[in-house]
Parts: C-alpha cells; sequence; structure tokens
C-alpha cells in the first residue's frame, strides 16, 4: 500500500532538537508518511553543526532566523511554506513544529485544501486540538542541555466577581415651577382649561 506523502517545516529555535533525535523522529515518521520535503528554519550553522551534513545530504533545506524573531516567536516563512504547499503541491499532510503564535490561519488554510496537518511537539499545546493530528517527540530527542519548549497552556477560567448590589432609587425632588408651567403648556392643559370654562 502506498504511503501517503508528507512535507515538515521544522522550526529548530522552538524545538531544539538534536539531529540523531531529528532521524528517530523521522523513522517514527516514516512507518506511517513518505517524507517528500523538510526544511528546516531557524537554522544556525554554529549552533546545529550537526545537521550539516545531514541536511546536505539528504538534500534537505534549511534557512537562518529572521532578524525579528524574538517578538514574533512564530517564523512568518512557515506560515508562507505552508501556503505554497497548500496550493502547489500534491503532498497529503504538513508536519509543523513550530515557536508560540497564531498558527491557526494556515493550519485551517492546508485542511480547507484537503491537507492533514501534524503538530510535531514535546507536548499537546492549546493550539492541538485544531491540528489533524499529533506527534510526540520524546524528551530524549532535544538537544543536550536545552530544557523542554515552553507551551502555552490553556488560560484559567477568569475569577467570578459577585455582581454589584443595584443602586439605591434617588429621592424624589420637588419639581421646578418653571419645568411644571412647561409641561402643562405641552400637554396642553392650559389651552384646555380656557375652553372648557
Amino acid at each position: 500500500m502506498k504511503k501517503p506523502k508528507i512535507a515538515l517545516l521544522i522550526d529548530l529555535a522552538s524545538l531544539r532538537i538534536s539531529c540523531e533525535g531529528f532521524k528517530k523522529l523521522a523513522a517514527e515518521i516514516e512507518r506511517e508518511y513518505d517524507i517528500v520535503s523538510v526544511k528546516f528554519y531557524s537554522y544556525v550553522a554554529k549552533r546545529n553543526r550537526d545537521f550539516n551534513e545531514y541536511i546536505a545530504a539528504k538534500g534537505y533545506d534549511a534557512v537562518t532566523p529572521i532578524a525579528s524573531r524574538r517578538r514574533n516567536k512564530l517564523d512568518t516563512r512557515q506560515v508562507i511554506d505552508g501556503t505554497l504547499i497548500a496550493t502547489n503541491s500534491t503532498v497529503d499532510a504538513v508536519g509543523m513544529a513550530v515557536g508560540e503564535g497564531d498558527i491557526l490561519p494556515i493550519v485551517s488554510f492546508l485542511k480547507m485544501k484537503g491537507k492533514d496537518v501534524l503538530d510535531i511537539n514535546i507536548d499537546e499545546s492549546i493550539y492541538t486540538p485544531e491540528f489533524s493530528g499529533f506527534i510526540k517527540v520524546d524528551m530524549s530527542y532535544l538537544r543536550e542541555g536545552y530544557a523542554a519548549p515552553t507551551i502555552k497552556k490553556a488560560k484559567k477560567a477568569p475569577k467570578k466577581v459577585a455582581p454589584a448590589p443595584a443602586p439605591a432609587p434617588e429621592p424624589v425632588k420637588a419639581e421646578n415651577r418653571y419645568v411644571s408651567d412647561v409641561k402643562k403648556v405641552l400637554s396642553g392643559e392650559s389651552i384646555l382649561a380656557r375652553y372648557k370654562k
């Protein structure tokens, strides 16, 4: 039976996986999918030295971090590449290891175009239910000295606040003489009183 094709978009800064760890992860993914392309984001040759030969041997693609990355946390090139895959590719699925950020628009777009979208991460995040599936990365696959990436947890429900007591009704003030005269004129009482006599 022919396995479905998958493209992997892996953010090395958010997943912090070692090359050996990625090889093991790729072997796990290949049990169900045929990996046709892999693109690594936030690739720094000095920090990711172990990936250099592997990327060259496999013909995978790697791009360096973008300058505004710290502020955005989500590599926008993953969104662009996801869009290109959705519109121009024959892959059946896309595996994404992404940083914290609003990834839901591209996940929805890929799903709308008929692609399965898999979340690749250490633990499930608040966005995982929106994906088609989840691929758990074993902690032993991470680089030595790196902790697991931080993952947004579901926000706690806001504390319930007791409703404020209803304000006491204001005491009725005596009506101004001019206001009562204006009301009489507008209601027609003074005119009707003249004609009744």
